[in-house]
């Protein structure tokens, strides 16, 4: 038998039920009941799995008419009978049986006797022309896993091959082609081989680019380009090309079309189209959380202040803590996906439970994606600041260098079962250089998401260290303090630190916060959570008293994000329970 590519799988026809939910009044909608299927015998998990993904019963009515039952016995046969030997049994004894389940539909009993299986004992798989030295086309074949001396799975087979024929065209072999796709199977011997033979030809490059539609600098959207003309060609290249263009904000649509290849030259040419995008743009948003109260944004943008790509936003945010204005004038540098530099202004006024301050600042800060993704941010930020602490009044003028080193790696940005984030910052002061004060500051921090028991388990951490002489001399702004929603749930916003002598919270040189908590879905969109937070902000590891905390909440996949209801309240003292509402990335 050769080529015999047989499905594993079938997708789940759940299209029905949206259309009778149109189509019905709900008045007579009913729960249509179906036929049954039990499978019995020695089939293990994965076979029965694949029985039952090729045997649909849903599509019989529950009694149906004697003269359709032989018709209906040879399908479900003959698709149990292509299920098994897509799982290497082809020796198998089926037996059906039906009875009525009640007075209304009837139950089938599959009786599946799997015999000896057949094994795959060969797999020949050859390589010629200038595939044969590109290792993409090796580690396909190492990645299909093809478990010689054991038991024969129709799809190690059929992925390979398609995989295979997929890279000849995603890696720019247009004269390549399989010529030789064989699955063998001695039913007798109960063995298999596979054949698989691939001749590439010559691997083209890219070739000319010529770029139309823009308005912008030929050399700033050429820079968006991720390949070189006489690079060899690859599919990739190209998604990333139009994925970073249409990222990049500038451009409404992006079209990149392929011309007609030299066979000579073995080159491929290819024309980007591109839409260029409003210019202005109105910025709004709303939010909410138990910290801040109700949130508004209102902002404009110029996505291109000039041919250069240069960009200008100016926006304000009013909460009930915070109201402040700020403006931000970007600059794309020579890799403007990876590169740029950040011009930027502000004017804050805070007023939370343990300080009021009011702060301007204004600063650079030059952004990087590093080669393995990490984003290095050099910074310098001028900040003058007046604050009230306790009963303590005073203002500041620093002149603050920074360096930040991010990642966040996830498996989905909005609601990842793996992933996590890392982030380091330091920055200082000195009084020799224009400031008020001298200080070190260096804050990590971090958050684990990974998968258990259907759930996700989420851990998180922040550190905060400062060397300075006296913590009063620092403005509230980089003080530490701890409680609210993203440090520990049962306390209220920034309410927890060293105090005073008559008790007031004034801030600490250091923090020390973290969490842990596991989350559980009840639906696709609603989920429950558990979890305990503890820390605190102190002055020195002898004065360091975490505090706990422990609650309750549920989490809403929103289309914009996902929305937390917590409940939590203090274990190791006598507090109220505190409700905490928050929204946003989980990373």
């Amino acid at each position: 038998m050769t080529d015999r590519d047989t499905r594993l799988k079938r997708t789940p026809r759940t299209g029905w039920i949206a259309v009778l939910l149109l189509c019905l009044p709900l008045t007579v909608l009913a729960a249509r009941e179906e036929p049954e299927l039990r499978i019995t015998g020695n089939a293990d998990k994965a076979v029965v799995d694949n029985i039952r993904a090729l045997i649909d019963l849903s599509r019989y009515p529950c009694q149906p008419p004697p003269a359709q039952y032989g018709l209906i016995r040879r399908q479900v046969l003959a698709n149990a009978t292509e299920a098994l030997q897509a799982m290497g049994y082809y020796d198998s004894t089926l037996t059906l049986t039906a009875e009525p389940r009640n007075e209304h539909c009837t139950q089938a009993t599959l009786d599946v006797q799997t015999g000896q299986p057949v094994i795959l004992k060969r797999a020949d798989i050859r390589i010629s022309g200038d595939a044969a030295s590109d290792p993409a086309f090796q580690q396909l074949v190492d990645q299909a896993q093809l478990r010689l001396d054991e038991r024969l799975e129709h799809d190690q087979y059929t992925t390979l091959k398609k995989a295979l024929q997929q890279n000849l065209i995603n890696r720019g072999y247009l004269e390549g082609s399989l010529t030789r796709h064989a699955l063998t199977v001695d039913t007798r011997a109960r063995q298999a081989t596979i054949q698989l033979e691939v001749q590439s030809g010559p691997r083209y490059h890219f070739g000319e680019v010529s770029l139309t539609g823009s308005s912008l600098n030929d050399k700033l959207v050429r820079a968006y380009v991720r390949f070189e003309e006489g690079e060899p060609y690859d599919s990739k290249l190209v998604l990333q090309t139009q994925q970073g263009m249409l990222g990049a904000g500038y451009f409404s649509a992006v079209r990149i079309e392929k011309g007609t290849p030299d066979r000579d030259q073995h080159r491929i040419p290819l024309a980007i189209t591109v839409t260029d995008n409003n210019r202005w743009s109105l910025l709004t948003g709303l939010g909410f959380s138990t910290d801040t109260g109700p949130r508004v944004r209102l902002g404009i943008e110029n996505r291109r202040v000039n041919r250069f790509g240069h960009r200008f936003r100016a926006e304000t945010e009013l909460s009930e803590v915070q109201q402040g204005a700020g403006a931000t004038y970007q600059i794309p540098l020579s890799d403007p996906l990876r590169e740029r530099l950040d011009l930027h202004t502000s004017y804050v006024n805070e007023d939370t439970d343990s300080n009021t301050n009011e702060r301007w600042s204004t600063g650079t800060d030059y952004i990087r994606e590093l080669d393995n993704k990490w984003v290095s941010t050099v910074s310098l930020e001028y900040l003058r600041e007046t604050w009230q602490v306790a009963n303590e009044v005073d203002q500041a003028e620093l002149l603050i260098p920074g360096y930040q080193l991010s990642r966040i790696k996830a498996n989905d940005p909005v609601y990842p079962t793996f992933g996590w984030r890392l982030s380091g910052k330091i920055r200082f002061a000195h009084e020799g250089l224009s400031s008020t004060a001298s200080f070190l500051q260096f804050t990590p921090s971090g958050k684990l998401v990974f998968p258990l028991a259907g759930g996700r388990v989420l851990i998180r951490g922040d550190l905060g260290y400062t060397e300075v002489t006296d913590v009063t001399e620092l403005p509230a702004s980089i003080r530490f303090f701890a409680g609210g929603d993203s440090s520990v749930r049962g306390f209220a916003y920034e309410s927890l630190g060293p105090t005073d002598a008559n008790g007031d919270v004034i801030g600490g040189r250091h923090l020390a916060t973290g969490s842990l908590e596991f989350d559980h879905p009840i639906t696709q969109r609603w989920h429950l959570a558990a979890f305990t937070d503890a820390g605190n902000a102190f002055n020195t590891m002898n004065e360091f008293e975490p505090r706990h905390s422990a609650g309750l909440g549920v989490r809403w996949r929103s289309p914009l994000g996902p929305i937390r209801l917590d409940v939590a309240r203090a274990i190791d003292e006598h507090r109220n329970w505190r409700i905490h509402l928050s929204m946003g990335p989980d990373l």
